[in-house]
């Protein structure tokens, strides 16, 4: 799996590709995973290794896209899952990419006076959509 891989890329409609390789991957630490060691710090991990790709599944983001997920789950029910949390926020990715609204955002800290607003800006669309859902949640 590229270093480069993008959520926006992985089509949870279409099997055997970026989507499969990135849940697989998942499950894999997700099966193996000590007793203490749950999504939220799975999925720090794979951001960390993916940031485009693996957004970081805690406590607020789960709150936040839980009927969201819920409804992405019934818009692929070959998958047979109740809640598609990374579908719901990759469709939040795409929508704010699609608008100009992520792009907007991101042209604005850019611009900002301050460096560590400015750093904010180099960060993936996956974690900008993070820190946004923080914000709000």
């Amino acid at each position: 799996m590229p270093i480069e891989a993008q959520l926006v890329d992985a089509d949870p409609n279409v099997s055997g590709e970026l989507y499969d390789r990135a849940e697989a991957l998942y499950e894999h630490f997700r099966t193996a995973a000590p007793r203490h060691v749950g999504v939220a710090k799975i999925s720090k991990v794979l951001h960390l290794k993916r940031p485009g790709l693996f957004p970081i599944l805690d406590s607020k983001v789960i709150a936040f896209y839980r009927l969201h997920a819920r409804a992405a789950a019934a818009r692929y029910p070959h998958r047979g899952r109740r809640a598609m949390f990374w579908a719901a926020i990759r469709d939040d990715v795409c929508t704010n990419l699609d608008s100009g609204a992520l792009p907007l955002f991101r042209r604005r800290l850019v611009q900002s006076e301050t460096e560590q607003v400015r750093r904010i800006a180099t960060l993936t669309d996956v974690r900008l959509l993070d820190l946004l859902t923080w914000a709000l949640a």
